[in-house]
């Protein structure tokens, strides 16, 4: 049976949901897997990698030019393996401490940070990077050290053209996203009415990824005072305070406050719009539920290439400021012109919804595996990689139950 070690890390969302879409599908494919998921950097103990998840909220709300500025800085590749071997002698007992648990067929890493000391815990083992980010993604991403690396679209893979990867090793899927967002034709008022929300006025859901991140209270104050013929749903997810003043206020019009939500794929399906930052795994998931987008806002750097990619297909708007996302929403709620455009935006999403990325994805990673059983002789490595390589030990398999998925902390559990 083939083990799979999938790696994250909770800075956002959007590399764990990555994650969980392709253990879902691998799980589907290959019932008898075993499957661990993994966040090294929360169990590592070493600040400031295990403070990512927490800081990274506060900067996008409240620092997005400091985040830039570190984008800016680290976005080439030779500054880039400079500061990850800098990092490694801190890292090194959490992924040495996952090494000594784990013994993978194929390590799949969703974090463009953990590529590097992956592959040095794993020298032997085929290594699989699936880019989340749509567009113009750190450079950290493109390791050339990577077995395959899976991008979202045609310019994702220009960049890691440009930053050495063989074409031989890149492959185009999209970013896997749960099946929950697969759009089914005509499903949109039904799904409504199980949610309770209304079956004649849209929907428009407003939502700033697993955090809650953005001015999702002055959006949804703006939109509610704007009195426009359409119901909001919130989404304030982990921001507990948030959810608290927005289920405080009194509001004029129909609006449904939500907490962190399990299972957004049938919201998404339901909404008649999504008013959102430019997150890639959002954006994603959007187009997969065939449901336009209003970006409200993107983080310098690594979001600035998915939001031309929506607006270049016709999928959405850009509209950074509050009165901005007004307009955009009365365009697509009020006139006679509103239902034609929004319809015409929700086609244009799914055009470029991929909802089989995460199937697409798991089955190569399975082929990786079966290959490396088969024969686990080491890979061969860029000439520019300067992962050291050993031979893999000889080691007895214990019996594992079919399909087990285990999120761990390793390096808590080796202290």
């Amino acid at each position: 049976m083939p083990n799979i070690l999938l790696a994250f890390s909770d800075t956002g969302g959007g590399h764990r949901a990555a994650a969980t879409a392709l253990a879902d599908a691998l799980r589907d494919l290959s019932p008898d897997a075993e499957l661990t998921l993994s966040d090294p950097y929360a169990a590592s103990r070493r600040w400031p990698f295990d403070r990512l998840s927490a800081a990274y909220p506060r900067v996008v709300n409240h620092a997005s030019w400091l985040w830039h500025g570190g984008f800016r800085l680290t976005n080439t590749p030779r500054v880039t393996r400079a500061l990850q071997a800098l990092a490694w002698p801190a890292l090194r007992p959490a992924f040495r401490a996952l090494e000594a648990a784990q013994r993978p067929d194929v390590v799949v890493s969703t974090h463009p940070l953990l590529t590097s000391p992956l592959r040095r815990a794993f020298p032997d083992v085929p290594l699989v990077v699936v880019v989340t980010d749509l567009a113009s993604g750190h450079r950290s991403w493109y390791d050339r050290s990577a077995s395959l690396v899976a991008v979202p679209t045609r310019r994702a893979q220009s960049q890691a053209l440009a930053s050495g990867v063989k074409a031989s090793r890149l492959e185009e899927h999209g970013v896997p996203v749960s099946r929950d967002f697969a759009a089914q034709p005509g499903e949109r008022s039904v799904l409504a009415a199980q949610l309770g929300w209304s079956v004649v006025r849209p929907t428009v859901l407003l939502m700033g990824g697993g955090d809650g991140v953005g001015p999702l209270e002055l959006l949804a104050e703006r939109l509610d005072a704007a009195q426009l013929p359409c119901d909001l749903a919130i989404v304030a997810g982990r921001n507990a305070a948030l959810e608290a003043r927005l289920r405080a206020r009194a509001w004029r019009g129909t609006v449904h406050v939500y907490g962190f939500v399990n299972g957004l794929g049938r919201m998404f399906r339901a909404a008649s719009a999504i008013v959102t930052k430019a997150g890639p795994g959002t954006i994603s998931e959007a187009c997969a539920a065939g449901c336009p987008l209003v970006l409200s806002g993107a983080i310098p750097g690594q979001e600035t290439g998915n939001v031309e990619h929506v607006v270049a297909n016709g999928a959405g708007v850009w509209a950074p400021s509050a009165p901005l996302v007004v307009d955009a929403v009365r365009s697509w709620c009020r006139g006679e012109a509103a239902l034609d455009a929004r319809t015409s935006a929700a086609e244009a999403a799914l055009a470029i919804g991929r909802p089989d990325a995460a199937r697409d994805i798991a089955r190569r990673v399975l082929t990786l595996a079966e290959l490396q059983r088969r024969d686990p002789r080491p890979p061969v490595h860029h000439s520019g990689s300067n992962h050291r390589q050993r031979s893999r030990p000889s080691v007895s398999r214990p019996s594992l139950m079919p399909c087990t998925v285990r999120h761990v902390d390793l390096m808590r559990s080796a202290l």
